[in-house]
């Protein structure tokens, strides 16, 4: 029999909000095989450039001879890392993004300038207020009630937020480079500044020490030195900073060039370091003498089911190591653990469902844990209904409401 449990709203703290509400009225390949997706692209406007996101590179692979008989579009991986381009598209972006035209196809470059791809995306497409409404509206459906948008693209976008009414439900981060950009309001107004040290599991561009199953290795975007010379940089800007790392090898990059840094007394006002899906325990227990935050997404368990194609056994048993994070090394929710759900997907329900259920002990965290790690939205505006059966091992949000 199932229980209904009723949780507050919750702050989903990694997200990319203006990314996703820019994308809305795009098309998308979500969901779609490979002749499902041929057909949504081939039925694109011929004149004009198109935003596509949503494509599964490995269900729905687009050769070459696709490209070269498409409309013009940008076509946007599922998991952000990555892009396609139809032929059609170059000589429309041949002058604003000549670096992107010429280095289509090339997975390292796009890994290595991931945060300016992501930035055009969501330029390209078009953050608006509408678009920014109906994200957060849909959004407090699935149990959500504020965010920590991770990669502002410029200042254009970071006002279309501080002059909605989900200004105060919107943390903005943006890249150094971005950052720079920006007037000396929007530079205070900022929560923290993001760095990228790694790719994706689904790009395997995630700096693993191991191989993937294909034989690749995973992506460093930063030699140590580099990376603490360009943290040491930023130190003056006196903001928190955020830190991309997803695997081990990535991690322990961090770790060491901040453990270098605070040897030397540079220290940030919060380090955060993002996913940090495969961190061991003796990392772990190096992190929490440094004083960081672990930002992770209990929705990312089912990528030990997702990438079971290109992760080994031992890869996909440690993947978000839950229960040791909580249990030896000592880090609390909503302290030192904090969640978020990157958008992949949105929403309480599969966050429940893979962080209750999911296929290894070491990755289960409670429904308290859970909630305690994202926690709750501010205010308190709100409140979901959940729908938890044990015996069938499943979840479901059955109601989401604001309080008046």
């Amino acid at each position: 029999m199932a229980d209904t449990v009723r949780i507050p709203w919750l702050r989903d703290q990694h997200n990319h909000a203006s990314l996703y509400a820019s994308f809305i009225g795009c098309s998308t390949l979500a969901g779609l095989n490979a002749e499902e997706s041929l057909a949504v692209l081939r039925g694109l406007e011929p004149g004009r450039l198109a935003v596509v996101f949503g494509w599964h590179s490995a269900l729905a692979p687009l050769r070459t001879t696709d490209l070269e008989d498409l409309p013009p579009a940008v076509i946007v991986n599922l998991s952000m890392h990555g892009f396609a381009l139809s032929d059609a598209a170059l000589p429309m972006l041949a002058v604003d993004q000549p670096d992107m035209v010429a280095h289509r196809g090339d997975a390292e470059w796009g890994e290595r300038n991931l945060p300016q791809l992501l930035e055009f995306f969501s330029r390209a497409a078009g953050l608006t207020p509408g678009k920014l409404t109906i994200l957060m509206e849909r959004l407090e459906s699935l149990g959500l009630g504020s965010v920590d948008d991770m990669l502002i693209p410029g200042e254009e976008e970071f006002q279309v937020i501080q002059q909605s009414r989900w200004a105060g439900y919107i943390r903005c981060w943006a890249t150094p480079r971005t950052f720079q950009t920006l007037g000396p309001a929007s530079r205070e107004a900022l929560a923290g500044l993001k760095f990228f040290t790694d790719g994706a599991l689904g790009s395997r561009t995630a700096a693993l020490r191991g191989r993937f199953r294909d034989g690749r290795n995973g992506l460093l975007l930063y030699e140590d030195a580099e990376l603490q010379r360009t943290l040491g940089e930023c130190h003056g800007f006196g903001k928190p900073v955020a830190i991309h790392a997803i695997g081990d090898q990535a991690i322990e990059q961090v770790l060491v060039v901040l453990e270098r840094l605070d040897r030397d007394g540079v220290r940030f006002p919060l380090v955060r370091m993002e996913h940090v899906q495969f961190i061991d325990e003796i990392q772990a227990r190096r992190a929490r003498q440094l004083g960081l935050v672990l930002s992770m997404q209990p929705n990312f368990n089912s990528d030990s089911r997702d990438y079971a194609d290109r992760l080994d056994a031992r890869s996909l048993a440690i993947n978000n190591p839950f229960r040791m994070l909580i249990d030896r090394a000592g880090f609390t929710p909503g302290k030192d653990l904090i969640f978020g759900s990157d958008g992949m997907p949105h929403g309480v329900e599969y966050a429940l469902q893979w962080g209750l259920f999911p296929l290894y002990p070491g990755q289960r965290i409670s429904i308290e844990e859970l909630v305690a790690g994202y926690g709750p939205h501010p205010e308190g505006k709100g409140w979901s209904d959940v729908e938890i059966d044990h015996a069938q091992r499943r979840v479901r949000l059955v109601g989401s409401c604001r309080e008046h």
